[in-house]
């Protein structure tokens, strides 16, 4: 970039930066990141078939299957493939 105009606003705001530190030796801050958002195990299927049986009826009434998969505590995936079976899909 040295040499040319910056063409957007994030490039104008990083050339401002770089030419900060590099007058003031200071370093960069620390990146943050995000924690991970938690999942359910993998083989948490629902435990019974009355637990099936009403997930799969919220499913049928058009809640979310993440919605569903985290009320009834069960596998997301299941809620998602069974929401797609309804739906006429495979």
């Amino acid at each position: 970039m040295a040499g040319t105009d910056p063409e957007t606003a994030r490039d104008r705001a990083l050339a401002r930066a770089r030419a900060t530190r590099r007058e003031t030796g200071a370093e960069l801050p620390p990146r943050r990141s995000r924690p991970p958002a938690p999942r359910p195990p993998a083989a948490n299927a629902p435990v019974s078939d009355d637990v099936a049986a009403l997930a799969t009826r919220y499913l049928v009434d058009g809640y979310a299957p993440d919605d569903v998969a985290a009320r009834f505590a069960v596998n997301r995936g299941w809620c998602r493939a069974m929401a797609a079976r309804l739906r006429g899909g495979t």
